[in-house]
């Protein structure tokens, strides 16, 4: 909940911490430039929500020309249905009886597509959408490599490619496959390099799929990292890239030309040396499995650790002297994905000014 002598207007040095900012403008860029590479690229974009969980941002990403989003779980498809958004992507697997009931009722107020990799599942899945005379599009996933999910490459996948385009109240829509650990590699060679085996297994499969004169019409990759790659291949028709809107330190380390919108705006609560800076920003408002956060426009300071509360910073060139307990800094956060699960809100800056809050409407949906 929003502090009640906060409002729009205000100053960002008037915002209570910590809190998470979003820079309008660089997120406005980040959304074009992205919209204009897939424009050009005569390629699809279909955005992941799960890396801002806003349905203001969602629909920004819409407009600009996005042909739908991706969800990383069903609550957060079913937030952004209730949003207004009608093609939805759930690029994981639904399993289990009561989320499949919820996935069906889905079907009927949305464009919903779902991610499927094993044969028991799909049939479920058919049975309960013949049960509510839903038909429910599905894609395939393949393990390209990220050896998470996803069918096999070869029989496996197109043996489940055949039951799904055979299954009655099943439309088969096609692939998708997650190339999740190259993408965030900092060698560029390594990166694309890897990216493009991936990509070309997920393309490999298309092909055999559509030997057995099966349609395949979409063909969906992912991610931030390699987006410029993915729209190389002829095969791929669509990309679930998510991090680029906002960003966070792990992906402006790859240094793909998009802005940080994305910070944490925290205050000095302690001074024990001079060498030490200690902040209202802990383990409660950042994550730090991709690294910890990085001080904004303060190459001086760097953040050694997170406790509950606390952000612990040492300086790098000797005692600091023009930090007061009081003052406000920035972080960028190592992982914006995560990180914007602990938060409720969004405080949106133009100028250094507040002129919006936007609710983090699907934080939290983890089921």
């Amino acid at each position: 909940m929003s502090n009640p002598t906060e409002h729009i207007g205000i100053k960002k040095s008037e915002i209570d911490t910590p809190v998470l900012l979003v820079d309008i403008d660089a997120l406005e860029y980040n959304i074009e430039k992205m919209a204009d590479h897939f424009r050009k690229a005569n390629k699809n974009l279909r955005p992941h929500s799960k890396s801002h969980k806003t349905p203001e941002i969602a629909k920004m990403q819409l407009t600009a020309g996005a042909i739908g989003i991706t969800c990383a779980k069903l609550g957060e498809a079913e937030v952004m249905a209730e949003a207004g958004i009608q093609d939805i992507l759930i690029a994981n697997e639904v399993v289990g009886a009561r989320k499949i009931s919820r996935l069906v009722a889905l079907a009927k107020k949305c464009n919903i597509i779902v991610a499927v990799d094993n044969p028991n599942n799909l049939s479920i899945i058919d049975a309960a959408a013949g049960l509510e005379g839903v038909k429910l599009r599905v894609l395939i996933e393949v393990n390209i490599g990220h050896n998470r999910c996803g069918a096999a490459p070869g029989e496996q996948a197109t043996s489940l490619a055949k039951q799904a385009d055979e299954a009655k109240n099943i439309r088969f829509d096609g692939i998708m496959g997650y190339e999740g650990h190259v993408v965030d590699l900092e060698n560029v060679t390594e990166r694309e390099e890897g990216a493009r085996v991936c990509l070309q297994r997920l393309v490999d499969v298309r092909s055999d799929i559509e030997s057995l004169g099966i349609n395949v019409d979409i063909c969906s990759s992912s991610a931030t990292g390699d987006y410029y790659i993915s729209t190389q291949f002829d095969g791929i028709t669509e990309v679930q890239a998510g991090s680029y809107a906002l960003m966070d330190a792990a992906y402006g380390r790859l240094e793909l030309g998009f802005k940080q919108a994305l910070s944490l705006l925290t205050m000095v609560c302690s001074r024990p040396t001079p060498e030490q800076v200690i902040t209202d920003a802990g383990l409660k408002s950042l994550t730090p499995e991709h690294g910890f956060p990085i001080v904004k426009n303060r190459p001086d300071l760097v953040c050694h650790a997170l406790s509950e509360e606390h952000g612990r910073l040492l300086t790098k060139n000797g005692p600091c002297t023009d930090l007061s307990l009081g003052d406000l800094i920035e972080f960028i956060p190592g992982h914006g994905c995560t990180t914007i699960n602990l938060h409720d809100n969004l405080y949106v800056l133009r100028d250094e000014k507040l002129i919006d809050i936007w609710r983090i409407a699907a934080r939290g949906r983890v089921r």
